[in-house]
């Protein structure tokens, strides 16, 4: 009997002791700490702030969304921090109504009304659809090389943040453009694409200083003595 008492009041003492009163999000851009909190809570943790670290430490998140993996470590015995990683998202598409944000695989994960500027996600355009673009399915176009394509420009951004342009979009061809501002550089197809990738990085930084104009990279294949820039 006196066992049971003590366990009792061990586990009262466990969640009186460990009341988990606040979450602090960090790593998150699209999703507001709000909606990272829900799902901490959507947990049986019973506002417990060791339950919530046990419950949620490493936890991958399935299906639909900006979020990809959360974090949880505590912080004091009333405060958990969680850490999201978000997806890595190849660009994101318009239908004329909503925003559609898709992985390297051509996989869309996301439908928003309103897409966030600056968050490293370009949008693509001169993308052709074939059918209505659905969530948790694949972009319907017919040429998937332009995900590989658009794998690269992400993997180069990833390193220099500058590369990220203002917008990627795609000819008939489907050669690839990317548009700086007042620059646009053209990039051709997926052939030589990251040899061009390269050389653009050793060149934005200037470009950018002001100048106005075509860079062309479309016939770039290491071989030339310097590179093509037609001004405005």
């Amino acid at each position: 009997m006196l066992a049971a008492v003590l366990i009792l009041l061990a586990v009262v003492l466990f969640f009186l002791v460990f009341r988990l009163k606040t979450v602090i999000v960090s790593g998150n851009v699209h999703n507001a700490p709000s909606e990272i909190t829900d799902l901490i809570l959507e947990r049986p943790v019973l506002g417990n702030t060791v339950l919530a670290c046990l419950m949620n430490a490493g936890r991958k998140l399935e299906g639909p969304g900006f979020a990809d993996r959360l974090s949880v470590r505590i912080v004091n015995r009333e405060t958990v921090r969680v850490t999201v990683t978000e997806r890595r998202f190849a660009g994101r598409v318009s239908d004329g109504s909503k925003w559609f944000y898709f992985d390297t695989s051509g996989d869309v994960l996301v439908s928003a009304d309103k897409a966030l500027e600056g968050d490293g996600i370009p949008p693509v355009e001169g993308l052709s659809f074939t059918t209505d673009v659905e969530v948790m399915k694949r972009l319907p176009i017919t040429n998937s090389k332009v995900f590989s394509m658009l794998g690269m420009l992400l993997n180069r951004t990833e390193v220099m943040e500058e590369m990220i342009p203002d917008k990627v979009v795609f000819g008939d061809d489907s050669a690839m453009s990317l548009i700086y501002g007042d620059v646009t550089v053209l990039l051709g197809t997926g052939e030589k694409l990251e040899m061009r990738l390269r050389e653009l990085s050793g060149v934005l930084k200037e470009l950018l200083t002001g100048y106005k104009g075509t860079l062309h990279l479309e016939n770039y294949d290491g071989s030339q003595n310097g590179l093509i820039f037609d001004p405005m």
